[in-house]
């Protein structure tokens, strides 16, 4: 049995470097980006307006007061969209223009609309109006050639929509691993059918299932097998040719009907490491074969969930470029004295507060599943033979699905 420290380090020695793939960027969210990209061009493209208003030239305007407002010969309009480089502006002539309109040649400077009066047709201006003003410059954000997006950064909506505001259709990120998720156990029925003397409903597959979603991850093979040696042979032997990663529940512990672990060894997989000295999960089995990582999950659900948010987590995103594979942690308050596990260490469900403290849930037995409606984290109680009081400070590692909640 080793310590949760040692099977982070060892499944991280073991997970395969990244592998890149073109994907259009439309379809990039929660990706992460393989290269350094640069602008390929300027940013504005061209100058613009700023306001909706009056295009002019500067110099027009130096000598005017409220009293002796300059009149301006008011020539055409440009909207956005429309070539503004068409119209010429003389001296002692302004034109109508729209926001992210072109501005015109010999054209410095915008009034707004608000504060343009016109008279007889003619743009009166009462106070200088400054070079520049109400302009977008070519180039004023970004110049083409400019380095904007580094290496490693991860793909959010506003990252796809600055993309596209660059023109860019395509980009190169670390691809999402392909999943196979494979659940055993012959008690377990699939929600919505009728229940027969001794079987539960399956609540691992569905919850993983919707972990991998929410990162992106759409499960290459979804499989629920009975406990029978024969066929978990047959399902592990397809799985290992179409996966880079498997994530099987149940039947890795020492039961009679524990089929899983002795199945991967006849499918050639190699075993990494059996048991953590951890609550719950302690029988957690990690496993590779070629670049195929194999994790063996505990059956009960919070087991599985433990196992899955600090191990199986931080490996698929370790596949997928993340800078930070693991789950977000700091330290807060426990509002309530948590017993240690002299040789265990422990991970209780908890639930923040507003006043930087964590609650940690009752209900927290391995077979136990109601909690996880309101937990928002894990609380990590190293091995003690003392507790932690009411007040003292313990590490509290955030689920992701509540960290920006």
């Amino acid at each position: 049995m080793i310590s949760v420290q040692r099977a982070q380090q060892l499944i991280e020695a073991h997970c395969p470097p990244p592998q890149e793939e073109n994907i259009f960027v439309s379809a990039a969210r929660g990706r992460v980006n393989a290269h350094d990209l640069k602008s390929p061009l300027h940013l504005p493209l061209f100058d613009n307006s700023a306001m909706d208003g009056f295009a002019l030239k500067s110099r027009d305007t130096m000598d005017a007061t409220f009293e002796n407002p300059v009149l301006l010969n008011v020539k055409g309009m440009i909207k956005a969209g429309d070539a503004g480089q068409q119209i010429v502006l003389r001296d002692q002539e302004a034109c109508r223009i729209m926001t992210g309109a072109p501005i015109p040649r010999s054209a410095d400077a915008v009034i707004a609309k608000e504060r343009a009066v016109l008279k007889d047709g003619s743009l009166a201006v009462s106070s200088p109006v400054l070079k520049g003003t109400n302009i977008r410059h070519r180039g004023e954000e970004l110049k083409k050639g400019q380095k904007v997006i580094p290496k490693g950064t991860l793909i959010s909506p506003g990252t796809i929509g600055f993309l596209a505001t660059l023109g860019i259709e395509r980009i190169s990120v670390y691809r999402a691993p392909k999943i196979t998720l494979i659940t055993t156990g012959s008690e377990l029925v699939a929600a919505g059918r009728p229940l027969a003397a001794g079987k539960i409903y399956d609540s691992n597959t569905p919850m993983i299932r919707a972990a991998l979603e929410e990162m992106g991850i759409r499960p290459v093979f979804i499989r629920k097998l009975v406990d029978e040696p024969r066929i978990i042979k047959k399902i592990l032997a397809f799985a290992l040719k179409e996966s880079d990663l498997i994530i099987l529940m149940g039947g890795v512990s020492v039961g009679d009907c524990d089929y899983v672990k002795d199945a991967l060894r006849r499918a050639g997989v190699s075993p990494i490491f059996w048991k953590v000295s951890q609550k719950p999960g302690k029988p957690l089995y990690f496993g590779k074969k070629n670049k195929t990582l194999v994790f063996g999950l505990p059956g009960n659900p919070a087991a599985v969930f433990t196992c899955f948010y600090e191990y199986v987590y931080p490996a698929i995103r370790i596949g997928m470029g993340h800078k930070g594979p693991y789950l977000r942690s700091g330290v807060m308050k426990l509002c309530k004295p948590v017993q240690a596990d002299p040789e265990k260490t422990l991970f209780l469900k908890g639930k923040t507060d507003e006043n930087n403290g964590v609650v940690p849930l009752k209900r927290q037995q391995s077979h136990m599943i109601s909690s996880f409606c309101e937990a928002d984290s894990l609380v990590v109680i190293p091995p003690s033979s003392y507790g932690i009081r009411a007040g003292e400070e313990a590490l509290v590692h955030s689920l992701p699905h509540f960290m920006d909640g």
